[in-house]
């Protein structure tokens, strides 16, 4: 019952079984307060003695249920604790000194775990480490692998999978963006964030990003449900980061979650959730290129008992950009609000509303000598467009008791855009400064997003163990309208005539549907073959398919692609091997695959993609857990990729009627480090190195075969280093204690297309910050430090050429109640 482990200690029996603790809820907040402390408190008198025994009687005392592996409390004892306390509290008294610390998995469970590494006056308070004045942020929530709070940049949990496990007992690469992380650097969006993850690199126009893993664009998951997202795999993802707790990064295929999916990798984004007190945090900011920004995060419970809680997150952002025209302008609200129906059933219901104006940069076009305009150049229409997004998210947990629980989510998320897109016909010529003609137009765009997910996940006791099964269905459609009207002027000055509204015809006259959907059906077990050694072997069953419709100026009938697909099986398998308490060996192996669109002369669609992956690496936990880091060799393996019929043209379902056909192979491989933690109290450190090589195994032009794929979309080699030393919890005292200084090396090797090269490059980073008080924090973080001039994206004749920011700065101060 506890963790899985086939080791178990049931209260009012012997050391081996369950503990029994607990309260009505855990209510605890960062630095205790005199609220939290006197919530729910209990008269307790524990005398020290052996952990086993003093957690069994304080179980008695309290009433609250929790599961631990008996290894955890071997040799241990419990300190006395007396007096009256709230449960939390008192259980966090019991606890000093063993090296352990608890978390809720439900509001009447808790779960035992080591400790994050922590200064010597650290109290180990539920799910979070409560540093007195030296700590900041907010605590304890219903969600198993919340980082708030935490002050960590290395998670006890994550949730990629149906349930909350280790980073050791998933057989596949996994990083998390704490929110620590996002704190500590001042981050506000999702590419600024996963840009620092190992392995992963935006590529794509700001808030339209694909995030690239291993070479292919990454699924999406919300709160651990699968998103289906559409062909060109732009993120829909242009939230705020205040409205997350962290985000999860699995990479490789998780096909037995998501379905079809690209082999690369799943990003989950995990929303905050309620906190178990009330508190109160917000945040000033103001940066370059006059960039403000604030923010209003309020949470508690909101009924005397706790069973009903509630959160709102407000945020606003204006700044201009550091080229010609450009600005944003992003307001942001998310809330959510948690009831307890039962004390084993808990219903979940959040929304989001956000509103974005700018405008559009598709990247520079070179001149006609190949030479790329001046980073402060802009090409396109001075017109505003905008953007609004809404979202309602639904989630229902019961716990049935011996560890069996169910989980149901449903989401509805839809994006309204209205804009303006410029591309030119050709190159600049150097000695007019014009372009040939001139593509310049309205598009307007209607997307939602269904997505449905439910299982089960419980244990099974046989041949004296005990494993883990999980067992569920999910469904997702992605909906889309959209329309455009394109005029041509002729030749025109890009760079300088961004006026165009009396030219762009914004009456649109044609516009089309567009429907994906899928249904799986999912299943694994977590076989522990012995005490060290977990087989996890599952399998999914995936229907899809495709259909688009003409909606203006008339509605016609669906017509179905051929782009589907009825039972097809993914496999997974997977191997877990504990060599120590600190190293972990595993490989895995799973089967992929991906419907495409694209059609051959015969106007037939390709069959779907097809490939593989094989895994294997170590991982490892150190310092009490404080410190993760993991080695990986990979090899991807995807057939039948769509690539240009160069014989054929004149196919359907494409502008330009370029046929397409099933003769590309191409295979990705390398190997990924990945380090992240605290390895001395007051020192935080995350670091990625990633090699990464991309080539066509086999190809319609043969000058192919053995060449990079995608050079522009993703380097070979990337290397992420950020580190931060807190000096008041390193031991350093007076005025200097409140010091913190930072700094973070991003590097990349080349990339290219036929026109333009990146060379290899490295951009500095770097920050120092102040804790002025238990309650306010001043921190400055300047990124690329050093000013450096290079391109994030290198593109093509008459477009996406992006330049990287110039250095910049972040001043923000943040406080709490």
């Amino acid at each position: 019952m506890f963790g899985g482990n086939s080791h178990k200690m049931v209260a009012g029996t012997k050391a081996l079984g369950l503990l029994l603790l607990a309260s009505a809820s855990a209510t605890m907040t960062l630095a205790p307060s005199a609220q939290a402390q006197s919530a729910g408190q209990r008269s307790f008198n524990i005398a020290a003695q052996p952990l086993t025994e003093a957690i069994m009687q304080f179980g008695r005392q309290s009433g609250l249920q929790v599961t631990a592996d008996t290894r955890l409390v071997a040799g241990k004892t419990g300190a006395a604790v007396s007096g009256n306390h709230a449960p939390a509290e008192a259980l966090s008294m019991l606890l000093a000194g063993t090296g352990l610390t608890f978390r809720f998995t439900s509001r009447t469970t808790a779960i035992l775990e080591p400790a994050p590494h922590a200064s010597v006056d650290a109290v180990q308070l539920g799910p979070v480490r409560v540093e007195g004045a030296q700590g900041a942020g907010l605590v304890a929530s219903s969600d198993p692998g919340a980082t708030e709070g935490t002050g960590s940049y290395a998670p006890t949990k994550v949730t990629v999978g149906k349930s909350a496990q280790s980073l050791r007992e998933i057989p596949q690469s996994v990083s998390v963006i704490t929110r620590k992380r996002m704190d500590d650097q001042n981050m506000t969006t999702v590419s600024e964030a996963l840009d620092q993850v190992t392995g992963v690199r935006s590529f794509g126009y700001e808030r339209q990003e694909q995030y690239i893993i291993r070479g292919y664009a990454a699924n999406t998951q919300y709160n651990g449900v699968p998103q289906q997202e559409g062909s060109d795999k732009a993120s829909s993802n242009t939230d705020d980061l205040a409205f997350f707790d962290r985000i999860e990064v699995r990479r490789g295929p998780s096909g037995l979650l998501t379905g079809s999916g690209e082999p690369g990798g799943t990003i989950n984004y995990v929303r905050k959730r309620p906190t178990d007190v009330l508190a109160i945090a917000g945040l000033a900011s103001i940066g370059s290129w006059d960039r403000y920004r604030g923010e209003i995060d309020v949470g508690g419970p909101v009924t005397a008992s706790g069973n009903l809680r509630a959160r709102i997150v407000g945020v606003y952002q204006d700044e201009d950009k550091y080229y010609d025209v450009g600005f944003n302008k992003d307001r942001g609200i998310y809330g959510v609000v948690e009831y307890d129906l039962t004390p084993r059933t808990t219903i979940g219901v959040s929304g989001i509303y956000s509103q974005r104006k700018f405008i559009n940069s598709f990247g520079l076009p070179l001149y006609d000598d190949n030479s790329v305009p001046a980073r402060g150049s802009f090409t396109g229409s001075d017109a505003t467009s905008r953007q609004r997004s809404r979202e309602l998210f639904v989630d229902l947990s019961h716990d049935f008791g011996g560890d069996w629980s169910f989980k149901a989510a449903y989401s509805l998320r839809r994006m309204d855009y209205g804009g303006y897109s410029v591309f030119p016909g050709d190159a600049i010529d150097r000695e007019t400064g014009l372009v040939p003609s001139l593509s310049a137009g309205r598009v307007e765009q209607e997307t939602k997003w269904h997505s449905f997910d439910a299982h089960v996940t419980g244990p099974l006791h046989l041949f004296g163990r005990t494993h883990d099964l999980t067992f569920g269905v999910n469904r997702s459609r992605y909906d889309f309208i959209g329309g455009t009207k394109f005029v041509n002027p002729g030749a025109w000055d890009v760079l300088n005539d961004h006026d165009l509204s009396a030219i762009i015809d914004e009456n649109i006259t044609y516009r089309y549907e567009t429907v994906t959907a899928q249904t799986g059906f999912y299943g694994s077990a977590r076989i522990r073959l012995a005490d060290p050694l977990t087989i996890v072997l599952g399998g999914r069953l995936t229907n899809f398919k495709i259909k688009d419709r003409d909606v203006v100026p008339e509605v016609t009938p669906w017509i179905d692609s051929s782009a589907k697909s009825s039972g097809r099986f993914t496999p997974y398998a997977g191997v877990v091997l504990d060599v120590t308490d600190q190293l972990t060996l595993y490989a895995s192996y799973t089967d992929t695959f991906v419907p495409q669109t694209a059609q051959d002369v015969n106007n037939r669609t390709l069959a779907p993609r097809v490939g593989w992956q094989m895994e294997t690496g170590v991982k490892g936990s150190f310092f009490n857990d404080a410190l993760n880091a993991s080695v990986a060799l990979f090899r991807i393996h995807d057939s039948n990729r769509a690539i240009v019929d160069e014989v054929n043209v004149g196919c359907g379902g494409t502008i330009d009627g370029t046929c397409s056909r099933a003769a590309g192979k191409v295979r990705s491989q390398g190997v990924e480090v990945d380090i992240g933690g605290s390895p001395l109290p007051g020192w935080d450190i995350t670091l990625g190195y990633t090699y990464n090589q991309q080539k066509y195994l086999s190809d319609t032009d043969p000058t192919n075969v053995g060449q990079r794929f995608l050079p522009a979309q993703s380097p070979e080699q990337m290397f992420k280093l950020w580190t931060q030393f807190d000096l008041g919890k390193a031991g350093v005292q007076g005025w200097a204690s409140g010091l913190n200084i930072g700094g973070g090396v991003q590097a990349q090797s080349n990339m290219y297309t036929d026109l333009v090269r990146q060379n290899a490059y490295a951009i500095a980073n770097a920050k120092a910050g102040y804790r002025v008080s238990e309650n306010w924090d001043l921190s400055l973080v300047v990124n690329n430090l050093f000013d450096r001039t290079y391109l994030r994206i290198p593109g093509y004749a008459i477009f996406y050429n992006i330049y990287g920011e110039p250095r910049n700065f972040r001043l923000a101060l943040r406080g709490k109640i």
